[in-house]
Formats: C-alpha cells, structure tokens, sequence
C-alpha cells in the first residue's frame, strides 16, 4: 500500500495538486480538517489533509538503484580480471575495462592534489575528485578511499583494490562507516525510540513513514507518544495519521505521565516518540526537553537530518544535541532533492554515528530505505545533472 499525504489551506488547490502530481488515478483514503492558531488572537485557519493512494509507479529513485546494482553484477560476470604479482588487487587490460563511471575533470586544488598524488596514484585520484564533487571533504574523501586500496608495489603508491570504483567504494565505506540496517529487524524487546531534530527536516513525517512500515509491512505492534504541545496543530496531524493507521497516540509533557504511559504500553513492540523541533543553539529548551524525557532510560535517539545541509552546521547541530542526548543513529531526510550527498559521509565518519534511514520522496512508506553500503554508493557516484 502507498499512501501520500497532502495538507493546505485551500482545499481547491490542493486538490488541483493532487490532480495536476497524480492525474486522474488516484483514490482518496482520509481527509480532515485541523483548526491551525494564526498570530492574530483568537483566530484560527482551516488546514486540509489529505491521505491519497496513488497507482502503483515506478520511482526513478529506485530504477537508478536497480540499474547500478545490475551494472555491478554484469562486470562481475562480464570481466575476468588477471593479477599482477607487483600489486595486491586485481588489474584488467585497459582495453578491455569500461569503466561505468565518467571520467571528471579534476577539480582539487593544485597544493591539494600534490598532496595526494604524493600517497595515491590511478585511479583513486579519480575516485577521490569524484566523491569530493559530491561534496565530501577532501580528508574524508583520502581515508575512505584508503580502504578500498592496495599498494601498488611499483610506485610504493595506493591505487584502488578493484576494477570498478563501485567495488572499490564499497569496501572502503564498510571499513569506515557503521551501517545499522534495519533497527527494528529481530526485535527481542520493546524498543523506544526518540527522534531528535532541527525544524523543518521532516521528523513527524517519516516517523509516521516508520510506524506505517512497521504495521503495515511487519505486523509490528506500534504506539506513537508526541510532547510536541508547541506547535499549533502538530498534535491534531499526528493523531490523523496515528488514525489511519489504527495506533495508539498520546500528547504529554509531564515526565512522570510519560514514563506510567510507556510502562501501560507494556504490549507493544515499538514507542515512537516524537519532540518538538528545536533550534540547536537554543540551550534552555534542550535542556527543557531533556527534562521531559529524563524518565526514559531505556529509550535510543534518532537523529533527523536533512541531507541537503551543508556539513559545517549539521555537524554544528549533532555537537549542540550531544550535549544533552546521547545520538543512537542518523536518519537522513530529503535525498532527493540534493545532488551533493556528501553530508553524510561526512558526519557518519566525522561523529561515528552509525546510518540507519534516507527518506527519499513523499510516499507512505514506500519512500523511506534502509541506508546500505551499495544504496550510499549509488549516490556518491550518481551523475550530477
């Protein structure tokens, strides 16, 4: 099932969005109207919501992760490569390699790339320049491709390990990045998990991605618990969407009440808790919600990140939230509308915070993937438009 959720102030339009995004084939599962507080006193608009269930599509997102990974069983199948005795990885005949990936003109500065062609030679100075177009940080870029390395014996030089700068990739993200997978696989005890975040970067949406995956597609039993009691109409969305999906839901933000609320949830599997989206150099209200969740000690924090920051702010944010939360995972929202992914390699590496989650578009919940080596490469090496 496929779900996609529209809110507005205009009912009109945004059933005109709907047709203008989906045409004529799609069907109406929910709507509701929310009353949202304005800044004049007493006053109150009308908010939409729509919960709209689209045809059956093929994502481009997904087509392009499918073409790669055929791409990469092809080689595989296609080349056969010989060793050289001089070096430690395999090499092929340059005749006979076509490399998937185009060639880029070098973009590092001159001092830059003196510095690495004195450690690299080939063509992991090739794939160092690509990753760093994607925006990964030249120091990043030298370490990750190390692991993917061998030495080569005639220059006393690293050069990539494998034919393709896929492989080569790969193995060096698995030896630099911890990659959780699916966190709510082989669930042995209830797990409660917070998700932490700036405004703006999607937390209650793809939290509501989660708890729809994890009744829909893994008949897991799921309770949501907001202390978002800021926001206008924050509470009135959550339990429209905690509705559909036939969950419970609650709004506290008394301590004590959320700790006796989680004990009484002893029968599910899952507790999403979802937090008020706070600026990270505001001290006094992450402290404030710290204290409001000071009684669940049991509970992960999810950080929620949009992949189109830049990396000197979203690391700034993580360090800020640190101070107060011990950061589990990092869940990374919007990939597709950024070309520069290189933030998160960046901050998995920079922090040691293991990658769990993308969120790549607006489908529920078809649209949220399990961050893998093979799907981060698929990113870093996607061609830029």
């Amino acid at each position: 099932m496929k779900i996609k959720i529209y809110e507005g102030f205009d009912l009109e339009e945004l059933l005109n969005k709907v047709s203008q995004e989906l045409g004529d084939k799609y069907k109406i599962l929910y709507r509701d109207t929310v009353k949202v507080k304005t800044k004049i006193p007493f006053i109150k608009k009308t908010k939409h919501i729509l919960i709209v269930e689209p045809e059956e599509e093929k994502k481009e997102f997904e087509e392009l992760l499918e073409k790669e990974l055929e791409l990469e069983q092809d080689e595989k199948e296609t080349y056969q490569p010989t060793y050289n005795p001089l070096r430690n990885y395999p090499l092929v005949e340059e005749s006979v390699v076509k490399e998937p990936e185009t060639k880029k003109e070098i973009t590092i500065n001159d001092n830059k790339l003196e510095e690495i062609t004195k450690e690299f030679s080939g063509k992991a100075i090739d794939l160092i320049n690509i990753l760093t177009q994607k925006e990964v940080s030249l120091d990043i870029a030298k370490e990750v491709v190390k692991g993917g390395c061998g030495l080569e014996l005639s220059s006393n030089k690293l050069d990539l390990r494998h034919f393709t700068f896929r492989e080569s990739l790969i193995e060096g993200l698995n030896s630099k990045v911890d990659f959780k997978g699916d966190i709510f696989e082989n669930l042995t005890r209830q797990k409660v998990l917070v998700f932490l975040g700036p405004t703006g970067v999607g937390k209650t949406t793809n939290l509501f991605k989660i708890a729809s995956n994890l009744v829909l597609n893994k008949n897991k039993k799921v309770a949501v618990l907001s202390i978002d009691t800021f926001k206008a109409g924050a509470a009135d969305q959550a339990r429209s969407y905690s509705n559909i999906l036939g969950i419970p839901f609650y709004l506290l933000s008394d301590p004590k009440k959320i700790r006796e609320t989680v004990d009484d949830l002893n029968f599910v599997d899952v507790i999403l808790v979802d937090t008020i989206g706070r600026s990270h150099y505001d001290h006094w209200k992450l402290g404030e919600m710290k204290e409001t969740l000071r009684f669940l000690d049991e509970a992960q924090y999810m950080m929620v990140l949009s992949a189109n920051m830049n990396t000197k702010e979203s690391f700034n944010i993580i360090k800020k939230y640190q101070k107060f939360f011990k950061i589990d995972y990092l869940f990374f929202t919007k990939i597709d509308e950024t070309s520069y992914p290189g933030v998160i390699l960046n901050l998995t590496v920079k922090t040691g915070i293991p990658l769990t989650y993308i969120s790549t578009g607006q489908n529920v919940p078809e649209d949220i993937k399990v961050l893998t080596p093979e799907r981060l490469v698929s990113l870093l090496l996607k061609e830029t438009d």
